[in-house]
C-alpha cells in the first residue's frame, strides 16, 4: 500500500509538470513523460495486491500486517433515536402511556399500571481510539478503548394514569466504557489478498460504570436524583467474550465480504444483579474501487440480541427503560459509505446507516439513524 501510494504521488508530480520550449527542455519531458508511463503501469500492477478497504462500521476487520507490522486508529460512532416503538409499529408517546405495563407494578407498592416516563429522543456518540500488532505471520493483538457520551430527552406524565403531560427533562452521562482486548488470527490470506478469512477473539472488560445518576422529572411533579435506565449506563458490568469471524475477498475493482460477530457475557449478572442478553451480528458489504485511493461500499446488517436478564434494584419506577423486557429484539440496517485513502497508508472513511426494519422487544426508543467515521493508519 505504502509503495502504491508513492508511485501515486510522483505520477501526480509529474503530470502537472509544465513544459516550455527549449530543445533540451523538450527532451527532458520526454523522459519525464516516459517515466511516468512506466511508473503508472507499475503502479496498476501493485495495485492488484492490495486488499480493498472494508466498510467503516465494521469492527476487527483489517488487512492483515505481517509481523512486526501493525494498524492504529480512530473510529467514531453516532447514534440517533426519535419517537418510539413496539414491536414493528411505531407509537406515540401517549399510546406508550396508555397501554404500555409498567414493570413494578404489583411488586412494588404505588406503583402505576402503565408508564409515566418515557423518551421522547436520544443520541450517543462513542469514540475509541485503536491498535492492533502483529507478533507473528498469523496472529495480531488488539485493543481499543471507548469514550461514551450519551443524552436522552424523558418526557413525563402526571400521576398514576391519563395522558397529561408534565413536559421533558434532558439526563445524561459520559465517560470510559468497557475496554476491549484480544486478538486476531488470520485463518487464511490468499494471493493478491483475493480471499481473505480472519478469526476474531476479543474480551470485553467491566470498565464503564453501570451506576450513573441524574435529575429526574417525577409524575408528581418533583424531581428528583435516581439511577438512569440500563441503555444510559456506560458498561455491561460483565466480562463478555467478543468472537467471531470474517471473510472478504475481491476480483479487480470490486469487493465484498461477510462477517459473524456475537457479544457473548460470560457472567450470570453483573455487581448490581443484571446482564444484558446475547447478541448476534450478521452484515454482509460489496464495494467499488473508483481508483487507487477511492473506493465506496453498500452493506446489510441484521442484528438480534436477548432482553436484559436479572434487574437492578436501584432502577425502579414506571419509565420505560427500567423494564428489563424493553431491551433487544431484531433489527436490519442498510449502509452506504465512502473510503478515501489520503496519504500513504492513511485512510479516512465515512458510512451512513439507517434501519430498513426493526422488531424490538416490548417498548423502546426508535433507531432513526447511525454515522460512522473512522481514520486509519498502517505502522511498519
Amino acid at each position: 500500500m505504502k509503495y502504491s501510494i508513492t508511485l501515486l504521488s510522483a505520477a501526480i508530480m509529474l503530470a502537472i509538470a509544465i513544459p516550455t520550449v527549449t530543445y533540451a527542455e523538450e527532451e527532458d519531458t520526454y523522459e519525464e513523460r516516459r517515466e511516468l508511463s512506466n511508473l503508472i503501469k507499475t503502479m496498476r500492477r501493485v495495485r492488484k495486491q492490495l486488499p480493498i478497504p472494508v466498510p467503516s462500521g465494521l469492527f476487527g476487520v483489517y488487512a492483515f500486517p505481517e509481523k512486526g507490522q501493525g494498524v492504529a486508529g480512530i473510529n467514531f460512532q453516532h447514534y440517533e433515536f426519535d419517537g418510539l416503538r413496539q414491536g414493528t409499529d411505531t407509537i406515540s408517546a401517549r399510546e406508550a402511556v396508555a397501554t404500555a405495563p409498567n414493570y413494578y407494578y404489583g411488586k412494588l407498592p404505588k406503583q402505576p399500571k402503565t408508564l409515566r416516563v418515557v423518551p421522547k429522543s436520544a443520541k450517543a456518540d462513542v469514540m475509541f481510539p485503536y491498535a492492533n500488532f502483529a507478533i507473528n505471520d498469523y496472529m495480531a493483538l488488539v485493543a481499543l478503548v471507548p469514550l461514551i457520551r450519551k443524552e436522552t430527552e424523558l418526557e413525563t406524565f402526571d400521576g398514576k394514569t391519563g395522558t397529561i403531560s408534565l413536559g421533558t427533562n434532558t439526563v445524561k452521562s459520559s465517560g470510559l466504557g468497557d475496554i476491549k482486548m484480544g486478538a486476531i488470527f488470520r485463518a487464511y490470506n490468499g494471493k493478491d489478498n483475493k480471499h481473505n478469512l480472519i478469526i476474531d477473539a476479543v474480551l470485553s472488560l467491566p470498565t464503564g460504570s453501570i451506576t450513573e445518576k441524574d435529575t429526574q422529572l417525577t409524575p408528581f411533579n418533583t424531581r428528583q436524583k435516581a439511577r438512569l435506565a440500563y441503555g444510559m449506563q456506560l458498561g455491561s458490568g460483565t466480562l463478555d467474550a467478543v468472537v467471531g469471524a470474517s471473510y472478504w475477498g475481491k476480483d479487480d475493482l470490486w469487493g465484498w465480504g461477510t462477517q459473524y460477530l456475537a457479544t457473548l457475557p460470560l457472567e450470570s449478572e453483573n455487581s448490581e444483579g443484571w446482564r444484558y442478553g446475547d447478541k448476534h451480528e450478521l452484515t454482509s458489504w460489496f464495494s467499488y474501487e473508483w481508483d487507487p485511493t477511492l473506493v465506496t461500499s453498500v452493506r446489510l446488517r441484521g442484528e438480534h440480541q436477548d432482553e436484559i436478564h436479572g434487574s437492578d434494584p436501584n432502577i425502579v419506577g414506571p419509565g420505560l427503560g427500567a423494564d428489563p423486557g424493553n431491551y433487544g429484539g431484531d433489527k436490519v440496517e442498510l449502509s452506504i459509505g465512502v473510503n478515501w485513502m489520503v496519504a500513504t497508508a492513511n485512510n479516512i472513511s465515512l458510512e451512513f446507516s439507517k434501519p430498513v426494519y426493526q422488531d424490538r422487544n416490548g417498548v423502546q426508543a426508535d433507531h432513526d439513524y447511525s454515522l460512522f467515521f473512522s481514520w486509519r493508519t498502517g505502522f511498519f
